[in-house]
């Protein structure tokens, strides 16, 4: 965990260092300063262009198109990542994409009307997503701006903000800070810790979470609320039970996650159910799914916990769409297209991952679940 913050802090770092040599003084330059600055005017319109090209082509390709051309632009989406690294973090052409995804998906959510009795489903990043009926709107793990600094911008569009766990890829002070004050309500999971190391672990002699995070953030709002085992509440016509969970983990490493607080929910939104693990494992308390049928699994996917593949899956057979989400998060640095690390987190690594059985990636044979890797900015109508 603590290597992964300070990934995070690098992104920053870097982030405004390259303000800077933008920004910085160019008084006094010289014939070779000014020839390279040229080239790099020159690198930086070609670099332009083909973020423009690549938006274009996500643009042109249905979401849930499972051809080949699909294929190779979730693959092309992978590649373009890996030629954005720069050192142990990323250069400016992979934010410049994700900016142009989730400006648009912020204006299409400002502006969308959802017909009676559906639901429309934009991913936003990483594991957060925001889903829209004709009066109402839930956002899951809506988080990353140290990728996208408008992501508290959403917020003016939601009813109601989920938080699965803690972890800075999943929860920003900014977005649920602003959440409350556009009068949403907040809700996290509801179990008695301690924060220790800049993390929050739980402790049966701890805190209330909700009480910690409120006095550490200055908030004083009867909006922003924990769920407790297998609670269920209903804000705005929304119905939310929490299933705590295990974070995944490693099951060979003896350092885990394993006591940070995570909630899986289950959301019933306007007659739609959907399902959102966050990084969440096993339960403590066995939740039962088998009789349930979920519209929409929302799915953690990456390579840390081969539960995740098989498992979990089993734990929620009567499932109709699977959303394999957690993919490129920038924040866990280049490692996430490393296929020997716990991170791998790519477009082939989803690929892999449900290339066979009931759940195949196949126009032909779709089988008995639809399965549908999602970009940045993206949306669904269910």
């Amino acid at each position: 965990m603590r290597n992964k913050k300070r990934l995070l802090n690098l992104v920053l770092i870097i982030a405004l260092a390259l303000s800077f040599a933008v920004y910085g003084c160019s008084i006094g330059k010289t014939t070779s300063e000014t020839a390279a600055g040229t080239d790099a005017e020159t690198a930086d319109t070609s670099s332009s262009k083909e973020v423009s090209a690549l938006n274009d082509k996500i643009n042109s390709i249905p979401t849930e198109d499972t051809s080949s051309q699909r294929v190779e632009l979730l693959t092309q989406i992978d590649d373009f990542v890996k030629g954005s690294i720069s050192g142990n973090s990323f250069s400016s052409n992979i934010y410049s994409l994700i900016k142009i995804r989730l400006d648009q998906a912020l204006k299409e959510i400002s502006q969308a009307t959802v017909p009676e009795g559906k639901v429309k489903i934009w991913y936003i990043y990483n594991m957060g997503v925001i889903a829209k009926s004709k009066d109402k709107t839930i956002a899951f793990d809506l988080a990353g701006d140290y990728v996208y600094p408008e992501m508290a911008e959403f917020t003016r569009y939601i009813d109601v903000l989920v938080v699965s766990h803690f972890h800075g890829d999943h929860i920003n002070r900014s977005v649920f800070k602003e959440a409350l004050k556009n009068g949403a309500t907040v809700i996290i999971p509801g179990d008695k810790v301690v924060f220790t190391g800049n993390d929050f672990v739980r402790d049966p002699e701890g805190e209330d979470a909700v009480s910690l995070v409120k006095r550490r953030n200055d908030i004083d709002s009867d909006k922003f609320i924990s769920l407790k085992p297998e609670e269920k509440t209903t804000v705005n016509g929304i119905e939310i039970t929490a299933y705590p969970a295990d974070h995944i983990h490693n099951l060979d490493q003896a350092a885990s996650f394993i006591d940070t607080p995570v909630n899986w929910y289950y959301v019933d939104l306007s007659g739609i159910k959907i399902l959102h693990m966050g990084d969440g494992s096993s339960f403590k308390q066995e939740p039962d799914f088998t009789k349930e049928n979920i519209d929409i699994f929302i799915m953690h996917s990456t390579n840390l916990d081969p539960r995740t593949k098989d498992g979990l899956l089993k734990l929620v057979p009567g499932v109709s769409t699977i959303l394999p989400l957690h993919v490129l998060e920038l924040g866990h640095g280049p490692d996430i297209l490393n296929k020997d690390h716990d991170w791998y987190m790519s477009y082939q690594s989803i690929l892999d991952d449900y290339s066979n059985g009931c759940y195949s990636y196949n126009k032909e044979s779709p089988g008995k679940t639809r399965f549908i890797p999602m970009i940045w900015g993206e949306s669904i109508l269910f």
